[in-house]
């Protein structure tokens, strides 16, 4: 059976509408928990740090498919709580980015000059203060293109989602291959779907992150 290109693009472009909008919630939630996974191995007293180490080597231990079956299918067993294969998806591809993103920003937080830190500190500024106003501010900058690097693997990774039922574009290609019986061309249209995606988020986060990079430090960001 044919299907026509001008019903299969549509068809297609709204799993990939999913996609993006899987990997933005997703790339976010790993964001809040990265930064504090990162101040806690940064700053944190020593059991602090060793349970933000832990979380983090964890979690980028476990292979994405294993956590999406642990919160889905594990984890209402245990404590009767259920949850949509969406929010499954978004929580657990977002704490699984967190741990690589709490990486990107422990770096950041270990490349501002301990003199400024140390001046801050001298002129009366408490700890949180001078890590709000004084570190953050530049180790974000410095995260920027890692960051967004990271997105762009978020965004390629949402494909897994398919084991817990979302129709994304990769299932929506598995869905015409399985009419049409023409696997070369969906999945071939479909990866065309990420290249854009993924070079027009990479184009957009090289400009952000040659604005917003301090003189003499950062680059061009890789996919």
């Amino acid at each position: 059976m044919q299907v026509p290109l001008s019903d299969a693009l549509p068809f297609l472009a709204k799993g990939a509408y999913i996609a993006i909008v899987l990997s933005l919630l997703s790339i976010f939630l790993g964001f809040v928990i990265g930064i504090v996974v990162a101040i806690a191995e940064t700053y944190g007293g020593r059991v602090v740090r060793y349970i933000a180490m832990g979380y983090e080597n964890i979690l980028r231990g476990i292979p994405l498919i294993a956590i999406y079956f642990i919160l889905f299918f594990s984890l209402p067993l245990l404590l009767h709580i259920g949850m949509s294969a969406f929010l499954t998806a978004v929580i657990g591809l977002g704490i699984r980015s967190s741990a690589y993103q709490s990486q990107i920003f422990r770096s950041s937080i270990q490349s501002v000059d301990k003199g400024q830190i140390e001046a801050a500190l001298s002129l009366g500024m408490s700890r949180g203060e001078t890590i709000l106003h004084i570190v953050l501010p530049q180790a974000l900058r410095f995260s920027i293109a890692p960051w967004l690097n990271e997105y762009a693997v978020v965004l390629k990774d949402t494909s897994i989602a398919l084991v817990l039922g979302i129709v994304e574009l990769t299932e929506k290609a598995t869905q015409l291959v399985q009419v049409t019986k023409d696997p070369f061309l969906w999945y071939g249209i479909a990866a065309v779907f990420y290249l854009i995606i993924v070079l027009t988020v990479v184009t957009i986060a090289n400009r952000i992150s040659e604005k917003y990079r301090i003189k003499g430090l950062g680059g061009m960001i890789r996919v």
